[in-house]
C-alpha cells in the first residue's frame, strides 16, 4: 500500500517537472525569435539627470511601440551627479535627432520605461547614429508634477515660519503692554483734541456771525451819514438850514449867547457881538 503512494507522488513529481521544462524550452524558444527578430541592436547613451526607476532589461519605447531595452544598470557619471543609460535599439528602427527621451511611467506602482517621443518638426533623414550621446529631458507628467507640489510646499512651508516668526517678534517687541497703554493714551488724547476743536469751530462761528452783524450796522450808518451830508450839502432839513441859511445861524448863535450870558430866567435878546476887526497898521 505505501509502496503504491509512493510510485503515484513520483509520477506526479516527474509530471510537474516535465511541464516545468517545456514552459521554459517554450519561453527560451520564443525570446529567441524576438531576438533574432530585433537583429543585432545598436547602442546609444542617454543622460539623464535623474534615472530613479530604471533597471536593466526596462523597455524603450518610440511612441508608444517597443523599439528596443535598456542594456545595463545606469551608472553614475563622475562628480555630475547625473545618470548614464545604455539602449538597445532595433537595427532597423532609426530615431530623429529632434526627439525627447524621458523617464516614463505605465501607472503610479507600474515599471519605469525610456519614452522617446519625436517633435512634430522631425527631419526623418537625420537621426542618431550607434555610439552617440545624447541629452535627456525632464520627466513630464504625475511625476513632474508631484515634484513640483512638493517645492512648493517646502516653499510654503518656509514662508509660514517666516509669517510666525515675524507675528512673533510683532507681539513681543511692538504689542507690548505699556505700548499698547500708550496707543490707548494717544488715541484718548486725539478725541480730546478733537471735541476741543469742534467747540473752537463753533465759537469762532459765532464770533464771525457777530462780526458780520457788526460790519452790516456800521455799513448802515455810513450810508445814514452820507445821506445827512447830501440833504446839508443841498440845503435841507434843519442841518442844511443852519450850514446854508446865514441869517438863521446867526439867530441860532445870538441865542446861544445869550442864554450862556443871562440865563433862561433873566433872558434878554441881544444880538450877538461881532468880531473886532483888526486895524489897518
Amino acid at each position: 500500500m505505501s509502496t503504491a503512494r509512493k510510485g503515484s507522488a513520483e509520477i506526479l513529481v516527474g509530471l510537474f517537472l516535465t511541464i516545468g521544462l517545456g514552459v521554459l524550452g517554450i519561453l527560451a524558444v520564443t525570446f529567441g525569435r524576438m531576438t533574432t527578430s530585433m537583429g543585432k541592436p545598436y547602442e546609444l547613451t542617454v543622460i539623464f539627470a535623474n534615472a530613479s526607476g530604471l533597471s536593466s532589461g526596462a523597455d524603450a519605447l518610440l511612441a508608444g511601440a517597443k523599439v528596443g531595452y535598456i542594456g545595463g544598470t545606469p551608472q553614475l557619471l563622475g562628480d555630475s551627479y547625473r545618470v548614464a543609460v545604455k539602449l538597445k535599439v532595433q537595427e532597423n528602427v532609426k530615431i530623429p535627432r529632434k526627439s525627447k527621451f524621458m523617464v516614463g511611467s505605465a501607472n503610479l506602482l507600474g515599471d519605469k520605461y525610456v519614452d522617446i517621443v519625436p517633435s512634430a518638426d522631425m527631419d526623418p533623414a537625420d537621426v542618431w547614429q550607434p555610439g552617440e550621446v545624447i541629452e535627456g529631458s525632464r520627466a513630464g507628467g504625475f511625476e513632474e508634477l508631484a515634484a513640483r507640489g512638493g517645492d512648493v510646499l517646502e516653499q510654503l512651508s518656509v514662508s509660514l515660519k517666516q509669517v510666525q516668526t515675524l507675528t512673533t517678534s510683532i507681539n513681543e517687541r511692538i504689542l507690548t503692554e505699556s505700548n499698547v497703554q500708550n496707543l490707548q493714551e494717544t488715541f484718548a488724547n486725539l478725541k480730546e483734541t478733537t471735541a476741543g476743536f469742534k467747540k473752537t469751530s463753533v465759537s469762532l462761528d459765532n464770533t464771525l456771525a457777530k462780526v458780520g452783524d457788526v460790519t452790516e450796522r456800521a455799513g448802515k450808518a455810513v450810508d445814514t451819514f452820507q445821506k445827512l451830508g447830501k440833504t446839508a450839502n443841498d440845503g435841507k432839513g434843519a442841518l442844511g438850514v443852519l450850514i446854508s441859511d446865514k441869517e438863521t445861524a446867526e439867530n441860532l448863535k445870538s441865542l446861544i449867547a445869550n442864554l450862556r450870558r443871562s440865563g433862561v430866567l433873566f433872558y434878554k435878546d441881544k444880538p450877538a457881538k461881532e468880531p473886532a476887526k483888526e486895524k489897518a497898521p
